[in-house]
This record gives C-alpha cells, structure tokens and sequence, in this order.
C-alpha cells in the first residue's frame, strides 16, 4: 500500500516548517499533494479525485509531528483489513448513550474521553502513546483508505468545516471498518489555516450531522 501526504493552506507564516517536519520523520520520503487557498472540504475532495494511493493521510498544515518512523506505525494499523481510518487524537465514545433518547442539545454530540500523544495532551485529555480502537478522531490527522470515501461518494460538503471529521468517522463505521489511535509525538498548534476566513454555520452543521447518522450514533468502543 501507498500514502499520499495531502494538506490544505491558506499559507500562514510558518506552514511549511510544519509540513516538513512529515516526510523529515518519516522512514522513506511520502509523496505529498498540496491545496492552496481553498476551503478545507473542497481541498480535501481535490486530493482524493487527483491523486491514486491506497491510503491518503489528511494532515493539518499546523500540525507538527516529532517522532522518527511514525509512518511506519500508521501503516502497520493498515495491514488489518478490518482498519479503515487511522489518526493521532480520538476518543473513546461518540455521543452521550442518550442521544436520540432525549431532545435534541447539541453538547451531546461530543467526544467521551479523549486521547493522544500531544505535547499539550493533558490540556484536551489523557495522554497515550500506544494503540488501540477509537470511536471518532479529531480533523487534525486523518488517515483513511481511499475506497472508503469513494464509496461514501466524496467528502459530504455539507458536514462543513465542523463536523467533517466526525461525520468521515462516522462513515468508516458505517462501513464496517475500524477506527484506530497511534499515539505518535506530536503537536497540533491550532488556529491556522482551517479557520482563516471561516464562514461554515456552526449551529447548522451540527444539526445536519445529528439527523443523518442516526444509525452510527452513539458509539462506544468497548472491550
């Protein structure tokens, strides 16, 4: 199997130092696919339509990662047929168990316990630096087998920049595939080109996703 490197920018200051710190850290030199200037959900569908690898890791272009043969770990994950996505946050539980019991409150659609190996790790959560199954990762790395969004028919434009990564997430179970956390070093600075000139409908997109996966949601890994 093959990975392609794919990231969105919007081109802050010190993107590229970032960038570079990938294919510094990895093993062997990943190809690497690169989308200026675009909202990140259109940049991202450009990447899967114009590159052909296996398995394409979305990068945040504020993510910095320090730990030698991290793409090796990664990759590892993908030898289970049954792994669909692997990343470098994600949580346990996906949504409050009562959910759809209740009226809607969109609080109850966030992450239970939440995981990596940051270097600020403690500020969103626990700190981990093994492996192990997860229910929904954050957008920062997402690493997906392309047929997976081929199947799901591209990325759906409507989950917006706020719920993208819970709604690929989503469908990686819906699919039947697995979900895994590889605690690898790493540091996600936050605030930068995802959200320069963002204009997506918090409110919306939230409301969007808790009315179309009703049949994944909630969800919890247990064992």
């Amino acid at each position: 199997m093959k990975m392609t490197l794919g990231v969105a920018t919007k081109c802050w200051e010190n993107w590229m130092d970032c960038v570079f710190s990938w294919n510094h850290c990895a093993t062997q030199k990943r190809k690497m696919y690169v989308v200026s200037n675009q909202t990140i959900l259109s940049a991202y569908e450009y990447i899967l339509r114009h590159t052909n690898s296996d398995i394409i890791a979305y990068l945040h272009d504020d993510l910095m990662i320090y730990e030698p043969g991290w793409d090796t770990r990664v990759m590892l994950q993908f030898q289970d047929p049954k792994v669909g996505m692997v990343g470098f946050g994600g949580a346990l539980g996906h949504g409050v168990p009562h959910l759809y019991t209740a009226p809607y409150y969109l609080p109850n659609l966030a992450r239970q316990h939440f995981m990596s190996n940051m270097r600020s790790a403690e500020t969103h959560g626990a700190r981990f630096n093994g492996q192990c199954d997860v229910a929904v990762l954050d957008g920062f790395s997402l690493i997906v087998r392309r047929s997976i969004l081929e199947k799901a028919g591209g990325w759906d434009q409507r989950a917006t920049y706020f719920m993208y990564a819970e709604w690929l997430s989503c469908e990686v179970r819906r699919q039947g595939y697995r979900i895994r956390l590889v605690g690898i070093d790493c540091e996600h600075l936050g605030g930068k080109s995802s959200t320069a000139g963002l204009t997506d409908n918090y409110e919306e997109a939230h409301r969007y996703f808790y009315e179309k996966n009703k049949d994944v949601m909630p969800y919890a890994v247990t064992g």
